[in-house]
């Protein structure tokens, strides 16, 4: 349990960053859906006089007018529950706060903590914080409220640029959970920090130095060679009432970690590390007796077990059927992976939803990715998914080095053939150490990082000109546009699966072309105090767990 006393141990804290305009979820983020409702000021008035604050709603830009969109949070962060977990179990005090910078009143409730109960460590996981220069501004207001903390980061991004390794006291690369122990031994004055596996951290001249077992790709910008996942470190069954959020929340469920498959483009962990089928056991029990049956399995890829367990995910939605919760869940999935006999599984085990990583509809693409599946395997996959009842979103990338306007020419024509329920068209993002920037593609003389990139077949900017150019085609042609992502911020603040379903299947799509092609309601629907109403729960839980 977590000691409500007045000192604490560690706090943890999460956020996505989603305003400013280097952000890359951004850039993918070019087109909307024609009559998207958007909301004056008088109905951002109402709902906060309604619920103190907590519409959800928040300013666009919009040539001057003061219009509003929503804008839903994160789901609760798996990353977060897990560090907050073994630290609870190891015998420390542990507070978790997401959401601090979207919810103003999340930074509120953020500066009261720190006021009243002095942590000893700050914890953030930059998992949706893919900007160095946002994380080094919210570790410096950190160290403005709290002079005393320690500030530990860590998550994907951090480990992948060296730049940010000296921007806290400690950084952490890979799995965190046995580190966090470690840096909390080490401030007890029971470890040296250099002897922490998979750490930076700045020594008392607040030089940087970096602690035992970090890989020398980490320390420099080394390209071309993935990250291993980590087979010797169990991954915990997370215990969610260790987070103050409302438990019809979507949650994330973990039964993997690590991807066996070798995509160039992708800086997954290589290796698959599984958890028993009796910890699921015990983890599915204990969240349905506290309420919580909707998922996001978090696995890199849940129907896809490795060599000496092939139907591990079999036995999984055996297990889920057996224990009959009322589960509803959605996963990333491979279509490769998809059988008669597996999608039956799912169905009968509360799946509504798989997220296909298509990427591309020319083989010639897809070889050079090193996907592992073809064309003709991504038509039977989404032929069978949807045959079964599952709701397909699939995502495409333009631009990878080899593409053509012919090999994207191939891509349109397939979305436009095999019609997955809902699609994403987006530019090549170029992580900064993914292997597609390794030897094997020197003759591609690839240049830049994340959405601004060359190479010898195309530019990031003719990229973006074929999303825009396909994005209309494929509207003109009943098109579905959105995210699977989607189902998890809509079911969190009440609404089906099937509600979410009929959402995006009603959409049209085209191109946001300013204030004149907007819609802008002065009418409070329905639907958007349903969503205030969920949201002002999730501010009660939050207030629990942090008094």
């Amino acid at each position: 349990m977590i000691d409500h006393g007045k000192g604490l141990d560690v706090l943890l804290i999460a956020d996505e960053h989603v305003q400013e305009d280097d952000n890359p979820f951004n850039s993918l983020n070019n087109f909307t859906q024609a009559g998207a409702t958007f909301f004056s000021q008088s109905v951002k008035d109402e709902l906060d006089r309604q619920h103190a604050g907590n519409s959800l709603l928040f300013p666009i830009d919009a040539g001057g007018d003061q219009v509003f969109q929503v804008r839903l949070p994160h789901r609760p962060s798996l990353a977060l529950c897990d560090l907050a977990t073994v630290i609870d179990r190891a015998g420390y005090s542990v507070c978790i706060l997401d959401n601090v910078r979207t919810l103003e009143w999340r930074y509120d409730q953020l500066k009261t903590v720190i006021q009243e109960r002095s942590p000893r460590v700050i914890g953030i996981s930059t998992t949706f914080l893919l900007v160095s220069s946002y994380i080094k501004q919210l570790v410096q207001q950190l160290r403005e409220l709290a002079p005393n903390a320690k500030i530990v980061v860590g998550g994907q991004t951090v480990r992948e640029k060296p730049e940010l390794h000296n921007c806290a006291d400690f950084s952490v690369f890979g799995e965190g959970e046995v580190a966090m122990l470690a840096i909390l031994k080490h401030l007890d004055g029971e470890r040296e920090a250099s002897s922490i596996p998979n750490i930076a951290f700045l020594d008392e001249e607040g030089q940087l130095q970096y602690g035992a077992s970090v890989e020398p790709g980490i320390m420099v910008e080394m390209a071309g060679k993935p990250f291993r996942a980590r087979m010797d470190e169990e991954i915990p069954d997370a215990d969610w009432s260790l987070y103050g959020r409302n438990r019809d929340s979507v949650y994330s469920i973990e039964f993997s970690r690590g991807c066996k498959y070798n995509c160039f483009y992708c800086t997954y962990d290589r290796g698959m590390n599984l958890r028993s089928l009796d910890s699921i056991r015990t983890e599915l029990i204990r969240n349905a007796e506290m309420g919580i049956t909707k998922y996001r399995i978090a696995d890199a890829n849940f129907t896809d077990g490795p060599p000496k367990y092939r139907r591990y995910p079999h036995d999984i939605c055996q297990l889920m059927i057996d224990l009959d919760l009322g589960l509803q869940w959605s996963c990333y999935s491979r279509v490769d992976d998809i059988s008669d006999e597996l999608a039956d599984l799912m169905i009968r085990a509360g799946c509504f939803g798989v997220f296909f990583g298509i990427e591309s509809g020319d083989d010639r693409i897809l070889k050079l990715m090193r996907k592992g599946h073809d064309v003709a395997d991504s038509y039977q996959g989404v032929a069978t998914a949807k045959k079964h009842g599952l709701f397909v979103h699939s995502n495409f990338l333009v631009g990878y080095p080899g593409e053509t306007r012919e090999s994207f020419g191939n891509t349109l024509d397939f979305i436009e053939r095999a019609r997955p329920d809902s699609i994403t068209l987006g530019i090549f993002f170029l992580p900064l150490k993914a292997p597609v920037k390794g030897p094997k593609f020197r003759d591609y003389e690839l240049e830049g990082s994340a959405m601004e990139w060359r190479h010898t077949t195309m530019d990031s900017d003719t990229a973006k000109q074929l999303v825009e150019e396909g994005t209309e085609y494929l509207v003109e042609q009943g098109l579905v546009f959105g995210n699977e992502f989607e189902f998890q911020g809509m079911m969190s603040v009440g609404f089906s699966a099937d509600d979410v379903k009929a959402i995006l299947k009603s959409r049209s799509h085209k191109r946001r072309s300013g204030l004149a092609r907007m819609k802008v309601s002065e009418h409070c629907p329905s639907w958007l105090l349903q969503m205030a109403k969920h949201n002002a729960s999730d501010v009660r839980e939050m207030e629990a767990c942090t008094s």
